[in-house]
């Protein structure tokens, strides 16, 4: 291994793969177990939880634990980087596990879970920054502008209608009523 190699695998992060005992393919299990016996021989850290025989480190990882507990066993193979659930269902590729661990030993920089669901820049608008005025309420107790009044009227919500039939505001239906 060169110095580039160790550089390169000392920011990689590591993997942990969980498979099924006794696997539904044995033939696809074991071609995955070689491929990832290779890439931990190359110095990417990985590491393979058999169901049977590690059956503490199931009930021990929360994120494992608890998709099995709601999607059952077809949830497995399950592939975590760090606590991060990254590949069900599948055995994923030697690509897919490079790119987990290189990616995964990047540094990032950490958003908040409301700045995330803005984009990747953390802002809707794609790194534009957004005019920081209050509004509403909000402006009100810092002594600005009144909100704008709420619309009068609105629909009469005695006139509804319940498009599934069955009540239609003046009681169940009798028992000769028809369901549409």
């Amino acid at each position: 291994m060169t110095d580039a190699d160790a550089d390169e695998t000392a920011t990689l992060a590591g993997l942990d793969i969980f498979l099924p005992s006794p696997p539904p393919d044995h033939e696809q299990q074991e071609a995955f177990l070689d491929e990832a016996a290779a890439l931990a021989l190359d110095g990417q850290p990985i590491t393979v939880y058999l169901q049977d025989e590690d059956a503490w480190a199931f009930q021990e990882c929360e994120p494992v634990r608890a998709l099995l507990d709601s999607a059952g066993e077809g949830a497995l193979p399950i592939t975590l980087l760090g606590l991060d659930i990254v590949v069900t269902a599948v055995y994923p590729s030697t690509e897919q596990m490079i790119r987990f661990a290189r990616e995964g030993g990047a540094p990032r920089t950490r958003t908040s879970a409301a700045a995330a669901a803005c984009g990747p820049s953390g802002m809707p608008t794609g790194g534009a920054p957004l005019p920081r005025e209050a509004g509403g309420f909000a402006a009100q107790l810092m002594g600005g502008a009144p909100a704008p009044a709420r619309p009068a009227g609105g629909p009469d919500m005695g006139g509804r209608r319940n498009l599934m039939g069955g009540d239609h505001g003046d009681g169940l239906p009798g028992a000769g009523t028809a369901r549409r």
